[in-house]
C-alpha cells in the first residue's frame, strides 16, 4: 500500500517538478541565452556529427542590412518592447567570424503582422560588433507556425522585402551599411 501511495506522489510530482523547472527557466533565463549557449556547444563538434537544425550556419549575406548605432542588449529591448517582436527558440543558430572572432547572435526576433497565427513573418538576427554596435540581418518569409513545410522550403524568403518592411517598421532609426561588416 505504501509503495502505491509513493508511486503515485512521484508520478504527481514529476510532471509539477517538470512543470516548475520549466517556468523558471523560461521566467530568468534569457530565450537568446539558451540559444547563445546551444550555438557554442554545437560549434564544438564537426558538423557532419550535428543535425543540420543545430549546426551553427553563417548569416546570408543577401539579409545584411547594416550597424544599428545601439548596443545588442538595447536593439533586442526596442525591438521586443516597441515593436511587438517576440524571440525565438525554434530558428537555426548563426554566426560568423570576424578577425579572428566568432560573433553569435545574439537575437533571433520575429515580428507578425497578422498575430502568431498569421501567414508571414519579418525575421531579424542581431549580432554584436567590436564597437558595441549591433549588427542586423533580416529577411521577409513565411510563418512557420502556419506553413512549417514551405517555410522550410524557404518558399517566399525575401530578403529585399524583409529590409523594406523593417526599415518602413523604424522609420527613425538608420542603419549605416558597411560592406565588410564579415571580413
Amino acid at each position: 500500500m505504501a509503495s502505491k501511495y509513493r508511486d503515485l506522489l512521484v508520478r504527481a510530482g514529476l510532471p509539477w517538478f517538470g512543470g516548475m523547472l520549466a517556468w523558471i527557466i523560461l521566467t530568468y533565463v534569457s530565450l537568446w541565452k539558451v540559444r547563445l549557449h546551444g550555438a557554442r556547444i554545437s560549434r564544438r563538434f564537426p558538423g557532419r556529427l550535428v543535425p543540420k537544425p543545430f549546426r551553427v550556419l553563417p548569416p546570408p549575406d543577401s539579409e545584411y542590412v547594416g550597424v544599428w548605432d545601439v548596443s545588442p542588449a538595447t536593439a533586442r529591448d526596442r525591438l521586443i518592447e516597441d515593436y511587438d517582436f517576440s524571440q525565438m527558440i525554434r530558428a537555426y543558430l548563426h554566426a560568423y567570424e570576424r578577425d579572428g572572432t566568432v560573433l553569435y547572435e545574439v537575437a533571433s526576433c520575429s515580428y507578425r503582422p497578422s498575430g502568431v497565427f498569421g501567414r508571414w513573418q519579418l525575421h531579424v538576427r542581431l549580432f554584436p560588433t567590436p564597437e558595441g554596435k549591433t549588427d542586423v540581418w533580416c529577411h521577409w518569409e513565411l510563418n512557420p507556425n502556419v506553413a512549417p513545410i514551405a517555410h522550410l522550403r524557404q518558399e517566399g524568403y525575401d530578403p529585399e522585402e524583409g529590409e523594406r518592411r523593417l526599415r518602413e517598421l523604424l522609420e527613425n532609426v538608420t542603419f549605416d551599411r558597411v560592406d565588410d561588416s564579415k571580413a
